[in-house]
């Protein structure tokens, strides 16, 4: 039997086609690297829209091609199409919700757009994929402590201090959450071991004086600058608190050369001029203080605090309607603290005397007193007022007695006059000398 003959032709076309078949899917998959590499060189040398064009091009042919969704999703994401990018980024996690670089463009798209919830969900979902990988915890607890959620953020933490005591980078971060959730003791004892490690970590070493600060350790604030500044001395914010931890432990001299220096190397801040300003304040310099007050109050004209000070040492400087002006001013920025509001009262009578208003101010004292019947001074103060400023001794016995019945308080502090003589005795005498004299 004889086999049957094949056209020769049939014969070359079968065997090309079969070929052609055979080569086509490598050198599709050469083309495709190409591809790959064209965008991605693209994305590197910053032509985005070129890439998302060439991207488009490919992907008419190829839908499914995880990496030139991914390259894509990255250039859109470059020229800000967060949502563009992540919907192609979800598309290409249906096809592989193992792959951690859609997973990780996806977090920090989400952050972009500020939705830091869908943002910790992808990042958890990375750490499901590879729990060992240190790197996206520590994303995620920068996730929870930018969120305010800083206890969480601190649990993820601690597993991995416990792994690495020295990573400077945990450290810090446990220091803040601790900072951030008002435990002190242990937002310092991370600080402190950062600094172990690094000497020179001017960031941490003012977090750090500011905790000494805000929980009364003045010393350990000051010593902290102290040793900071034998390595670097013209940094101006450690310098800056430096002079304010001397200034809280009320060595104003020393406290004022702090701030003069941070003057001299270009500190023109409201904190320095305010601080200055109350070391001069402090050491009755009131024509010292009063320009450099002038200076802070014009930098921020809502605090109160220096208004008031600008006031006093204005009028003490015998600059009187200024005085007058700011002191009244004080009054209308906020509501201070009652403390606060009966200095104020105080010095604002003051000023209406020193400037020629005594019946003013006493109207003021007898305000303030209304207002803090327990501040046994305003007492003094009015009764003062009607004796040596009104010449009406008779209404001030009234205060005078007063007065010595709420200072035999045991709890009530010894005050006295500018001439050192006490308030109390100073009474005492003037009530025998009114009695006397109507008799």
């Amino acid at each position: 039997m004889k086999l049957p003959i094949i056209n020769s032709r049939y014969h070359f076309l079968t065997i090309f086609f079969f070929g052609v078949l055979l080569s086509y899917p490598q050198f599709l998959s050469g083309q495709s690297r190409d591809d790959l590499r064209e965008v991605k060189e693209m994305i590197e040398n910053y032509q985005f829209n070129q890439a998302i064009k060439v991207a488009d091009q490919f992907l008419l042919k190829d839908s499914t091609n995880l990496q030139m969704l991914l390259l894509k999703g990255r250039a859109l994401s470059a020229c800000f199409r967060f949502s563009e990018a992540n919907f192609l980024l979800i598309k290409a996690i249906l096809l592989d919700s193992t792959s951690i670089p859609l997973w990780y463009d996806l977090v920090n798209n989400y952050r972009q757009l500020g939705n830091t919830n869908l943002a910790i969900f992808a990042c958890n979902k990375i750490i499901k994929i590879d729990p060992a990988n240190r790197f996206f915890a520590i994303q995620l607890s920068n996730l929870y402590y930018n969120t305010d959620e800083f206890g969480k953020a601190k649990d993820i933490l601690i597993p991995l201090y416990r792994t690495d005591t020295l990573n400077l980078y945990i450290l810090k971060q446990l220091g803040n959450c601790y900072a951030e959730l008002k435990s002190p003791d242990s937002a310092i004892y991370f600080y402190r071991k950062v600094l172990e490690g690094n000497r020179s970590d001017a960031g941490i070493t003012g977090k750090l004086i500011n905790l000494y600060v805000k929980n009364k350790k003045f010393q350990e604030g000051l010593e902290l600058s102290e040793r900071f500044l034998l390595r670097d001395s013209v940094n101006a914010n450690i310098l800056r608190l430096n002079g304010f931890c001397y200034y809280l432990l009320k060595d104003y001299p020393q406290a004022e050369k702090k701030f003069l220096k941070c003057r001299e190397f270009g500190d023109e801040s409201k904190f320095t001029k305010k601080y200055l300003g109350l070391c001069y304040y402090k050491q009755d310099l009131f024509d010292k203080a009063e320009p450099i007050f002038w200076q802070a109050f014009n930098m921020d004209t809502t605090d109160a605090e220096v208004c008031f000070y600008y006031g006093v040492s204005a009028y003490r400087s015998m600059i009187l309607d200024s005085g007058l002006t700011y002191l009244n001013k004080t009054l209308t920025l906020i509501m201070p603290s009652d403390q606060f509001l009966s200095t104020l009262y105080v010095e604002l009578s003051s000023a209406y005397t020193a400037s020629g208003f005594p019946d003013t101010a006493l109207i003021i004292l007898i305000k303030a007193y209304d207002a803090f019947p327990g501040n046994k001074k305003l007492l003094f103060k009015i009764a003062y007022q009607y004796d040596y400023y009104l010449r009406q001794p008779e209404k001030a016995l009234l205060y005078y007695r007063d007065f010595i019945r709420a200072s035999l308080a045991p709890d009530q502090e010894e005050m006295s006059l500018p001439q050192q003589v006490s308030y109390f005795d100073y009474t005492k005498k003037r009530i025998k000398q009114i009695t006397q004299k109507q008799k």
